[in-house]
């Protein structure tokens, strides 16, 4: 099941386009490899020996930091803007501005594809943009996807944005929420067979609150920053985030990351 989240007051892409305009760039490593994404990648990456695509690269953070291991990756992402920021600090990375849901790949080309944080702000078309990107992937070949769930803290997330977006008269689409067994059965209907299913977090719903933050007055013109440390909680927002997985493993957690193979 899909559930489609409005809130914002501008258009998906312009939205994307606004945030990568602002951000820094990107640091072409990661310091801590127990963060969402790269501790996921880590599962996929290193036994990989083939062409890697990552699928909505940003401004190239996996890109950068994988390609500096002498890996072949190639990092497709939508907006021109995040492209000619990351071409220019690194010219000879392997960038381009594609739309996943018309690549230029041939059939069977990649032997992993990478895509976190893509389908779920894709407007129209999740099951073809996800059917595309299997199209490009070997027989054989392994993906590691990451996708919004539609759960507890999800929901909660969504109200604490849609109190701040209140009063514009402007919802727009922001995302996709899914269920685990939906995107299972899309995965299974495009002959793919997923070994490992992931609850993750790119920033706990504590995050949210300035006094659970190691340094609570670090604002989201730091995002990068903050993305890159992987949106630090002091010891007390640790705790609880940690008792909060514990028992509730399935109501908190804000990524499901899905790692499977083409037959």
């Amino acid at each position: 099941m899909h559930k489609e989240i409005r809130y914002e007051d501008e258009d998906n892409e312009e939205y994307w386009d606004r945030r990568w305009q602002e951000a820094l760039s990107d640091a072409d490593r990661f310091e801590n490899l127990d963060i969402y994404p790269i501790r996921y990648s880590e599962m996929v990456v290193p036994q990989t020996e083939g062409v890697i695509a990552e699928l909505g690269c940003g401004l190239g953070r996996l890109v950068k930091h994988y390609h500096k291991q002498g890996k072949n990756i190639v990092g497709i992402e939508r907006s021109a803007i995040a492209v000619r920021k990351i071409l220019e600090e690194n010219p000879d990375l392997k960038v381009e501005v594609a739309d996943v849901r018309k690549l230029s790949f041939p059939d069977n080309y990649f032997d992993l594809i990478l895509a976190f944080g893509l389908f779920h702000n894709i407007e129209e078309g999740v099951f073809d943009a996800t059917k595309e990107a299997i199209r490009c992937l070997k027989p054989g070949g392994r993906f590691c996807i990451s996708m919004r769930p539609d759960n507890f803290e999800m929901r909660l997330n969504n109200y604490y944005w849609r109190r701040k977006h209140r009063g514009n008269g402007k919802e727009k689409f922001h995302k996709w929420l899914i269920t685990k067994k939906s995107f299972l059965g899309i995965l299974h209907d495009l002959d793919c067979v997923v070994d490992q299913v992931h609850r993750g977090r790119n920033v706990s719903i504590l995050w949210r609150i300035h006094f659970f933050r190691k340094n609570r007055y670090v604002s989201s013109p730091g995002d990068t920053m903050n993305r890159a440390k992987g949106y630090e909680l002091n010891m007390l927002g640790e705790f609880i985030n940690k008792m909060l997985t514990l028992f509730f493993p399935d109501s908190f957690c804000n990524v499901l990351i899905f790692i499977g193979t083409k037959r």
